[in-house]
Order: C-alpha cells, then sequence, then structure tokens
C-alpha cells in the first residue's frame, strides 16, 4: 500500500487549493461536479484520507452516534440495530453500540461515555431496571445538556424526546382477539418482560380483549418471569392444574419455550394449543410448528428512529418532539388454527 500524502500534498499534485479540495471531498455545493470527481479521482491515487479528528475539532460534529441496547441476544434488537447501521451508513455515520444487559448501573455508564463528547448524539432502548425503578435523571441530564436522544421500542413519558414504537397495547390486543375469535377461552399470557413499558402494555391489551370477550365469565391469566428455569418450573405446575387452549406471549423466545413445554406435557399445537408471540426472527421462523407472530417491522423502526436523529443533530431548528408509531402485522403461521 503506498504512503497517504497530507492534504497539503494533495494541493500541490492537483494545482488545486486545499480549500477547494475539503469542500469538493464534503460534497460542498460550491464545487461543481467536474472537479469533485477530478479530486476524488486524485484523493484515491494518492491514497488521501482526511483526518477524522481534524475535521471532528473543525466541525465541533463527530459523525459518530451512539447505541444503548439491553439485550443484543435478542433477534428484535439485532434486526433493529441492521436498521440503524443501514441509516447511519447512508447518511455518512459511524455508530458505538453499547449494551446495558439490563442493567442502569451499566447505562448509565453508556450514557455518561455519550456524553463525554464521542458522539453527536445517541439512540436508546431502556433497560429493564431503568424503567422497573423510574431511574432516568442520566437522560435527562444528558438531554439538558443539549444532546440529542431518540427512544426506541421501551421507552418513557419520563423523558422529554423524540420517540420512535409501536402501539404495544392494540397489538397483543389483536392477537388475543384473533384466538378468542377462533373459539380459543382458556387463554394464558407469558412475558419475561414485564416492568418494561412494553411488556406492561402487552399485558394491559391482552387483559383487556379477554375481559372484554368474555365480561368476568373467564379471567385473564398471567405468568410473568424473569428467567427461563424459574418459567419452567411455574409453567409446569400451571399446566398440570389448568387446561389451555391459547398461549400470547410478550416475546418470540418465550412463546417458543411455552410451545415446547406444552407439546412435552401432551398438547399438540394448533390442534387444541394456539400460540402467538411478537417479533418475526430466526426462532419463529424454523420452530415446529412455525410460530404466529405479531411483525414489529424490527429493521424499518431501526432505519426510522436512526433518520430521525440524525435530522434532529443536523437541523438548527428546534422543535417539540414527535412520538412516532409504527404498524404491526400479524403473521399468521401454523401454530394457530388461522394459518390455514
Amino acid at each position: 500500500m503506498s504512503k497517504k500524502i497530507t492534504l497539503k500534498e494533495l494541493a500541490l499534485i492537483s494545482e488545486f487549493s486545499v480549500s477547494t479540495i475539503s469542500k469538493a471531498l464534503s460534497d460542498n455545493r460550491e464545487i461543481s461536479t467536474k472537479t469533485k470527481k477530478k479530486i476524488k479521482a486524485l484523493a484515491k491515487q494518492y491514497n488521501y484520507r482526511p483526518n477524522a479528528t481534524a475535521r471532528s475539532l473543525k466541525s465541533q460534529k463527530t459523525k459518530t452516534i451512539g447505541v444503548i441496547i439491553p439485550n443484543i441476544l435478542a433477534h428484535y434488537f439485532a434486526k433493529v440495530l441492521l436498521g440503524i447501521e443501514k441509516e447511519v451508513s447512508k447518511k455518512g455515520y459511524s455508530i458505538i453500540t453499547c449494551i446495558s444487559d439490563e442493567s442502569y448501573e451499566k447505562e448509565t455508564k453508556s450514557i455518561e461515555l455519550f456524553n463525554s463528547g464521542c458522539v453527536d448524539g445517541f439512540l436508546i432502548s431502556l433497560s429493564k431496571e431503568t424503567q422497573s425503578n423510574n431511574f432516568y435523571e442520566e437522560i435527562n441530564d444528558a438531554i439538558q445538556q443539549g444532546l440529542p436522544v431518540v427512544m426506541f421500542d421501551r421507552t418513557s413519558d419520563k423523558v422529554h424526546c423524540d420517540k420512535v414504537t409501536i402501539n404495544d397495547f392494540e397489538s397483543a390486543y389483536n392477537a388475543t382477539q384473533l384466538l378468542i375469535e377462533s373459539n380459543h377461552k382458556k387463554i394464558l399470557f407469558v412475558s419475561p418482560i414485564s416492568g418494561t413499558n412494553v411488556g406492561n402494555e402487552r399485558e394491559k391489551g391482552y387483559r383487556q380483549a379477554i375481559i372484554e370477550s368474555f365480561e368476568g365469565a373467564i379471567a385473564p391469566e398471567v405468568l410473568n418471569f424473569t428467567d427461563y428455569p424459574e418459567f419452567t418450573t411455574t409453567l409446569n405446575q400451571y399446566l398440570e392444574t389448568n387446561i389451555i387452549d391459547g398461549i400470547v406471549a410478550a416475546d418470540e423466545l418465550s412463546a417458543i419455550y411455552a410451545m415446547n413445554l406444552a407439546i412435552s406435557k401432551g398438547y399438540k399445537v394448533p390442534e387444541n394449543l394456539a400460540v402467538i408471540g411478537f417479533t418475526d426472527g430466526i426462532l419463529s421462523n424454523n420452530s415446529n410448528p412455525p410460530l404466529s407472530v405479531v411483525d414489529q417491522h424490527e429493521t424499518e423502526l431501526g432505519k426510522i428512529a436512526a433518520a430521525t436523529l440524525i435530522q434532529r443533530i443536523e437541523s438548527n431548528e428546534t422543535t417539540a418532539p414527535q412520538t412516532i408509531v409504527l404498524p404491526s402485522e400479524l403473521i399468521l403461521r401454523k401454530s394457530t388454527h388461522s394459518a390455514r
């Protein structure tokens, strides 16, 4: 590889001024398309790369955004992150990704890092511990200091910033109604994310559908849990003393876990048990039988969240924060009768 040259050296070679070269390489409108192409070709030929540190000091922009997610193993967040990466790359930004692992302390350290000046703004889906305890001081401090922030998926009304989400209440309500309309009555709701706004809204949607449809004749049944060994024991005990014909799960993994455990107890899916989860991921497509799901359009949500943040970073106007609610969609597969 040839040795990198400096901006001044490229100016001597090209016979353009340093200012003209800088403007051409940053696609400034003052420079003609013909000149831009010539300068970019010479920069490539002579292995010139702009100094990112110097450029950020001059512009006071890092062209980097931060992302904080609670769990990288969940396919939902992997798909959101894919959408974010596609959008920021298209706009010429880079990303720094931090994982809170559902920990308020880890989330706080990430916010402090981002607030130190290494990013121009950040995207965040709140940790379970943060939401369960209503700890929002650090994120509100970052916003008050002028750092653009966009929340996605797990959000809070106690934080004044842009948000991108789906209608979790309506999505769970519709999923439950689908089972009820297919003559299922004893429908169990399972969730590993109670304490988050997402988990709480989905549980509320399920409860509302049960209450409206059965008018007290059948009560909502909810199993909230924090870890899967606990869930195995609790669900096993529940199935030994209760007969169910439907499961609505707050996420993808808990739906498949519950379905497999029910099958091991003698249930046949979908003949006498229908199951619906959230997130159209790898697991739901490859489970046996394939899982019916609420598709949250995760990749598109990531793109919109990133675009919203970049617009906020690059805009000179101060406008009121907006909440963008994306539509969800029921994808019916063989874990429900409706897929037939």
